[in-house]
Order: C-alpha cells, then sequence, then structure tokens
C-alpha cells in the first residue's frame, strides 16, 4: 500500500477510491518502507508491491532479481479518468529491459515530479538553479535514466502544483517561454 505519508501510499489511496476498493478488500494491505519490500516479497510475505518511482529503481530490480517479480500492467478505464482528473498524474511506459523477467515495455501511469522551495529562498538563487539545468539539459538528464525523455516544454508547463517561484519565472521570461 505504501509506506504511511509518501507519495506511494497517497497514490495507492486514489486508486483505491477510482477503483471502489477499500484496504479491506485486501487480505493483507502492508504499509512498508521500500527498503523492505523486495525482501518480504522474496519470503513470500507480500504478494505485490506498489511504488511510485524513476526506472531503474534498486528496490524493484533487486526484487525481480531475487524472486521473479515482474511489472504488471497499470491501465483501464479507472486509470484513464484518474490521469485525466489529475494533471499532476500522467501515462507512462516503462522500457522493457529495465527489470529482469521484463522484456516488453510495461503501460502504467506516473506522477509528475516537482522542484519545490520556499517562496522565502533568495530569487537570485532560483534563477541560478533553473538556469543551470535548463542552459546545461543534456548534461541534466544523464544525471538519472528516469530524466531521459524529459523535454523543457512540458517541464514549465505540465502539473504545475504550486506558483512558480520569482526565480525561475525570471529565467523562463528571459527565454521567452512565458510572457
Amino acid at each position: 500500500m505504501g509506506d504511511p505519508g509518501s507519495g506511494t501510499r497517497a497514490t495507492m489511496n486514489v486508486i483505491l477510491a477510482a477503483k471502489g476498493w477499500t484496504d479491506k478488500d485486501f487480505k493483507v494491505a502492508s504499509e512498508l518502507k521500500p527498503a523492505e519490500m523486495a525482501s518480504v516479497m522474496c519470503d513470500n510475505n507480500l504478494d505485490a508491491i506498489t511504488y511510485n518511482v524513476g526506472h531503474p529503481n534498486g528496490a524493484l530490480k533487486e526484487a525481480a532479481a531475487s524472486c521473479d517479480a515482474k511489472l504488471v500492467p497499470v491501465t483501464g478505464p479507472e486509470i484513464d479518468k484518474l490521469v485525466a482528473d489529475h494533471s499532476y498524474y500522467a501515462k507512462a511506459t516503462i522500457p522493457g529491459g529495465l527489470y529482469k523477467g521484463s522484456d516488453e515495455p510495461t503501460e502504467t501511469f506516473g506522477v509528475y515530479a516537482t522542484l519545490v522551495t520556499s517562496a522565502d529562498v533568495d530569487a537570485d538563487k532560483v534563477y541560478n538553479v533553473t538556469k543551470a539545468v535548463f542552459d546545461n539539459f543534456d548534461r541534466f538528464k544523464r544525471l538519472h535514466p528516469a530524466f531521459e525523455h524529459l523535454k523543457q516544454e512540458e517541464m514549465i508547463k505540465n502539473a504545475l502544483s504550486a506558483p512558480l517561484h520569482e526565480g525561475a519565472i525570471r529565467y523562463y521570461k528571459e527565454k521567452g517561454w512565458i510572457k
């Protein structure tokens, strides 16, 4: 179900609501930390893992390698509606070959990640971080495989869950990306 207070747990609660389920619909609904999930699954004490994470991920690699866990598609009309109703969710595809035994792409959905700072942080500092990311975008995308498919134009408009900081706004205006 996800660690209490985690994004995974929050997303699982949204899925349960979309499906009309509660955790009582499961024989056992565990609230494990990600580091515990693979070993508990490999000990046959857990049937499935739900985890919102960038891919590839070490805990999922461990589960796939140690106990032949397989990725399961998360699709269907309820998921389509969930994505349509919540701007911070998007359909996603986990590429085949990232995990042992999951050679084909797996259709699912995910959460847009957001870099968040306090409004109290100096505008020049936020401007410099924003500039560093976007002026070195190809290098930034190589920092983690989950960044590989990022597109600048989507990053500045999709699923903004908080107001833009004035430092980021200044950079985006300089680039002509916003008015």
